[in-house]
This record gives structure tokens, sequence and C-alpha cells, in this order.
């Protein structure tokens, strides 16, 4: 598999996706690929199917209102996408299994540093963005929306300097990343709550670090088929602090492959996405595929994954790397630093679109909860709610933390 040529097939086949179809031919194809495939066009938002000039965008469709409905437990770790689970656990000794027997380092998959953070501007505080033009005053109602957003999520986030002046370009170290956050909706940070820390230690950076209660990594592996809707949700209420882009291959990610190619999801590309919801450490990875034409991230101004007409950090520094005749096994980060002073990062709530694929890949979660196993007057743990091969749907409970008083 090694020696095709799957970057350039699929970016050939995500341009020839976006052809514009005949007009006459776009219902029957559509109808054709839908029956194929197991797509059920009674949830799709636009019912007249003449308005999708391309595969690309039939891929990229949207559902109508009220089709995922989000489990109504607040403790719920959701869904993120239409799919199958492939794998979920706990992850022992930094190891996630694949299949049965078969493992993969957590560090391969996140990247074995700790994401890097811009220098704060003054101690404890957290570094205004260059870009920023608000005024004091609608900063001060900005301010007050992420703190209830932090507040109600149960996140913790630091008290910015409103009046100080913004981060100086000279100052700013070279090696830091690029800041390529997007302004988030305003709902999405008007719920969250401070309550975690996450802690640096001796131990590896993802380690759990709670102190309040013990706490366990879980992963959870979902497959997203050709039919299936291929945008992706917020699984919970949640802060993305950076994102790592790694141009790896890109090999199919079908059950089969899966089962017979061990470290898949570290061998392909894939946009790993590291922040904190209330318990501690949390990680969202979209992973590329074969045909897979392009991963987005609605929040992030530079990404576009394996397309033809946009170029990204990592596929520059990996097409350096084939230049010299090395391999290129790093990747590219960006921080979302600038989305919000308060909380260092971007806000989602959950049920939240994030981004999407163009045609089928996977998605794997992993996060810190707790383990169930605290004394004491309360306690809590992570309960899983699916079983091994089982379909899901965006908003359907993948597990709940339950809390005993």
């Amino acid at each position: 598999m090694s020696t095709l040529p799957l970057k350039a097939v699929s970016r050939v086949w995500g341009r020839f996706n976006e052809l514009t179809i005949p007009y006459y031919l776009r219902v029957p194809g559509f109808k054709l690929y839908s029956a194929i495939f197991g797509v059920n066009l009674s949830e799709v938002a636009e019912e007249d199917l003449h308005v999708y000039p391309n595969l690309a965008s039939f891929f990229y469709r949207t559902l109508k209102p009220g089709v995922r409905p989000l489990d109504p437990s607040l403790n719920a770790v959701l869904s993120p996408a239409d799919g199958k689970v492939i794998q979920f656990g706990t992850i022992e000794n930094g190891e996630v299994e694949q299949v049965k027997g078969v493992t993969y380092s957590l560090d391969a998959l996140l990247g074995s540093v700790k994401p890097t953070k811009r220098a704060p501007s003054i101690e404890g505080f957290s570094s205004p963005d260059p870009k920023e033009t608000r005024t004091k005053v609608g900063e001060e109602d900005v301010m007050q929306t992420e703190e209830e957003f932090a507040k109600i999520n149960g996140i913790t986030y630091t008290l910015p300097n409103l009046f100080s002046n913004p981060w100086p370009k000279d100052n700013k170290p070279a090696d830091m990343p690029a800041d390529q956050s997007t302004s988030p909706a305003a709902s999405s940070e008007a719920e969250v709550r401070a309550d975690l820390a996450l802690g640096d230690a001796s131990r590896p950076w993802w380690s759990p670090a709670s102190t309040k209660i013990p706490t366990t990594l879980y992963y959870c592996v979902v497959y997203l088929a050709p039919g299936d809707y291929h945008r992706f949700h917020s699984p919970v209420s949640w802060v993305v602090e950076s994102r790592r882009h790694f141009a790896g291959e890109l090999y199919s990610v079908s059950p089969y492959l899966q089962r017979t190619m061990p470290g898949l999801f570290t061998l392909n590309e894939r946009v790993v996405l590291l922040g904190r919801w209330r318990w501690g450490f949390f990680s969202y990875t979209p992973v590329g595929a074969t045909n897979v034409g392009s991963i987005k991230i609605n929040f992030d101004r530079e990404l576009r994954t394996n397309s033809l007409t946009t170029d990204t950090a990592a596929d520059r520094a990996a097409e350096q790397a084939v230049a010299r005749g090395e391999p290129y096994s790093g990747f590219a980060e960006a921080t979302y630093d600038g989305a919000s002073r308060l909380l260092g990062g971007h806000a989602l709530k959950r049920g939240e679109e994030m981004g999407g694929f163009q045609l089928g890949s996977t998605i794997v979660l992993v996060f810190e909860a707790p383990t169930g196993s605290g004394e004491g007057a309360a306690q809590a743990g992570f309960k899983w709610n699916v079983a091994q091969g089982a379909k899901v749907k965006v908003g359907e409970a993948l597990g709940y933390v339950e809390e005993v008083q």
C-alpha cells in the first residue's frame, strides 16, 4: 500500500467530486448513490436534490433541524458523528487498543510533546490577541459571556487584563505556533464553569492530572461510512486550545484495514484538536483516509487538508522533507488563543458543528473522566453506553459520567 500514490489519487478524487453534474442527472445519480450506500434522504435538509451541483456538496449535506436530538443528560459524552463504534475502552500505560491484541501509543497519535503555549502578558493572565480591535466596553461584554460559559460547564479560566496593550509583535518568540483562531459563536461562550486545571508534571503531558477525584483516560473510535452524514460535532462542552496537523499517509480506514494494519491511525493524515473539559484533558482527532477530499475545521483560518488548491504548514514541511529524501512524521501546530482571552481557546458547546469530512473517515476521541473508584461523600465514574460495532448518530450518548452523592 505504501507504494501506491494514495495522496495524489485522493486529491484528484476530491477535485473530481467538485465537478458540476448535469442538472438532469443529479436526482437519479444521488438517488442511486443513496440506495447503494444507505443514505436516508428523508433527513436531508434540502429536499430538492437538484440544488447539489456535485458529489462534494451532497457528501457535505446538512440535516433537517431536530433529526439529531442531543441526549438530555449534561453528563453524557455524545457521539461526534454518524457512524459505527469500532473500538472503545480505557487507555493503559499510554497504549490505545486498535483491535483486540493490537495497540498503538498515544504519543504516536497525539504527539509526544506538550502543546506550545503563548507566553502570558503578565503572570497568570492570557496573552491578548494581536488583532484585537474591540472597544473596552464591548470587550467587557464578551468577557462576561465567556466567563458565564466557563462557569456553566465547569471549565477553568483566567482573568486577563482588559486594559493591557496588544501583545508586541517583536516580543513574540519566533518558535511559537501561529494563531489560526476565528471568532466563536456567542451562544457557545455562554455555557462553561470553572473547575479544572490541567496539571503538568513529570508524567506524559496527556496524563490525567485531576487531584479532586481519581480519573482515567478513555477512548472511542467512530468510523464514518460513505453513506453517513459527514459533518462532525462536539461531544461535550469544552475549550479547544490548539491544533496539530500531521501530514501522514492516506490509507483506507475501513474496518478490515483497522483489523489488519497495526498503528493505522498514527500513520494516516490527521488533525488533532487538544483542549480541556470539566473533568480534564480532552482530544478530538479526525483521521484522513483514501479518497477523503478534505478535513475541514470550521473555526480554523488555515486548515483545509488534502486539497489541490490550498496548502498548509504541514504539507509544506512534508514536501520539503521528501525533496531532501527524508521521511516526515512531524506536525504543524497552531493555537486558538485569540478566540478567547479568558478561556485561552475556542469554546464549543455540546452538539455544536465543528467541521466535516468530504467523504467518510474516522474520529478518535481521547478524554479524561472519573474512574468511579473514589471514596467519600461524592464519587463519580464514567460508564459506557455503547457496544463494539454499534451504529451511533450525532447526539446519542457514548457514555455518562455518573455522579453519586
